[in-house]
């Protein structure tokens, strides 16, 4: 395929909360070949870049003036070594799960049905119901578009915590994720730890397919599909705080739901929780609302900009600031 870039872009078929933006140039990329091309094209316009999987987790706010690389290599191998697994960055996330269950590759059934593309994997480290992508990241290879060389990345070069890497921080910001290693597991290793999977898997077997099927059913009821509406999934993180802080809090809401991370010294709130607390179900602004049956989901409802989801998620952290003293910060990505 010829190489090409797109002028004017529309990005409203990009992003998963349907905004429609421009972007002054769109480039398709299916290899470590298009990136170079790309790389020298923005240099020679002095444009910004941005790397776009799925769009999945990206709230545009304003047209970009730059060159988006909208990832889109393809490719799934499965590695000499008893459960080693490359992917594409390209390749749908949930479709590698579904193919791993379908090659008796086992211990990611808990993030199945999570939206986005292999490359976004690491660089938000996703999680869910007690699983999280570091426990079977082995590397990865990643485009530098400073150099343009490429780098294999180990676990620690990813500087992975929770929903975090170094690839949203200032170092790894000019790194374009094209292929993960995992290590998957030749035995089912089912992780049973979620409270609400345990209550899906009452009575039943907890096979691989069983943890998988019970995930997605999970997620189905309690996420919007962004087919249908538009939004990204839980739009904030999950707080954590002192366990000096938890004790306080509970002085006014002794209900106050949390749990243990791996410093004893602080546990994680849940998020939505909190917003539940502050009355946030169905409330709107502009074409932008609050979910009816998630807090934490914001959705585009109407026609919403970018700056009508934007301006109700900072009048949700406001009100949570102010009410329980916690900053609440972003899972999506502003741009």
């Amino acid at each position: 395929m010829v190489f090409k870039i797109q002028e004017q872009v529309d990005l409203s078929p990009y992003n998963s909360f349907g905004v429609s933006q421009k972007a002054a140039y769109l480039a398709d990329i299916q290899d470590a070949a298009d990136l170079r091309e790309a790389r020298e094209f923005a240099g020679s316009k002095r444009l910004p870049i941005l790397i776009l999987g799925q769009g999945s987790n990206t709230l545009f706010i304003k047209d970009f003036p730059g060159l988006i690389l909208h990832m889109n290599t393809r490719g799934r191998e499965i590695l000499p070594g008893a459960g080693m697994l490359r992917a594409a960055a390209g390749e749908n996330w949930h479709e590698l799960v579904k193919f791993c269950l379908q090659n008796s590759l086992y211990g990611i059934e808990n993030l199945a049905l999570i939206p986005g593309t292999v490359g976004a994997a690491p660089i938000q480290n996703i999680g869910a119901y007690g699983v999280e992508l570091e426990q079977f990241f082995v590397e990865l290879e990643a485009f530098e578009l400073k150099t343009g060389e490429l780098r294999h990345m180990s676990k620690a070069d990813c500087e992975f915590a929770y929903r975090d890497s170094i690839f949203k921080q200032d170092p790894g910001q000019k790194l374009v994720v094209l292929s993960v290693t995992l290590q998957l597991c030749a035995e089912p290793t089912p992780q049973l730890g979620y409270a609400g999977l345990q209550e899906a898997l009452q009575g039943e077997e907890a096979t691989p397919q069983r943890v998988f099927d019970a995930v997605c059913a999970i997620r189905k009821s309690k996420l919007p599909d962004p087919e249908l509406i538009g939004n990204a999934g839980s739009f904030f993180k999950n707080p954590v705080v002192s366990r000096t802080k938890l004790l306080k809090l509970r002085e006014s809401y002794p209900d106050l739901p949390a749990w243990d991370t791996d410093d004893p010294d602080l546990v994680k709130l849940p998020a939505a929780w909190l917003l539940d607390k502050k009355g946030w179900k169905g409330k709107t602004r502009g074409g932008a609302a609050v979910h009816e049956d998630h807090a934490l989901v914001l959705v585009n409802t109407a026609g919403a900009t970018g700056e009508d989801i934007l301006l109700l998620a900072q009048d949700m952290s406001s009100s949570i600031l102010q009410s329980f003293g916690i900053a609440l910060q972003t899972e999506v990505r502003i741009a």
